[in-house]
């Protein structure tokens, strides 16, 4: 087995034991099962283009975030970025702004993705939520 097929596999069993049960309960075991296939399809092309994505709204968040000014030029495209990366995630043709804006609230509503992009940078979960929200509402 690769590297790359060890990291699918080390990745679908972390998000099985963190959020298995929750998403089963809150979504049913089509969503997850659609989610799980999803991951277990990446291919190392995909994956590395959805890590620099990443890090490229990772980067722009700890720059925009302190200014606050969400409605941007640049925040939009950190939004847009975003909805890119997180694209890569979802089924094939399953974006949408709603959906993109529900991701990113549940941001600034679970304290767990609020503790990983806070830790970017200070109010990160709640500058991107707004950002994304500002961007799909405007486009």
């Amino acid at each position: 087995m690769g590297n790359f097929e060890e990291l699918k596999k080390k990745m679908a069993e972390e998000n099985e034991q963190k959020y298995g049960e929750e998403i089963r309960e809150k979504y049913g075991d089509e969503v997850y099962e659609t989610s799980a296939n999803i991951i277990a399809g990446l291919t190392e092309e995909k994956w590395s283009y959805s890590e620099k994505l990443r890090q490229q709204v990772e980067a722009m968040l700890k720059e925009l975030a302190p200014s606050g000014d969400y409605k941007s030029k640049k925040a939009k495209e950190m939004a847009r970025l975003h909805g890119e990366w997180a694209s890569c995630f979802w089924a094939e043709g399953a974006y949408s702004e709603d959906a993109h804006v529900a991701v990113a609230k549940m941001y600034v509503d679970d304290e767990r993705f609020t503790a990983y992009y806070d830790a970017i940078v200070a109010g990160g979960a709640e500058f991107l939520y707004k950002a994304v929200e500002s961007y799909c509402k405007d486009k």
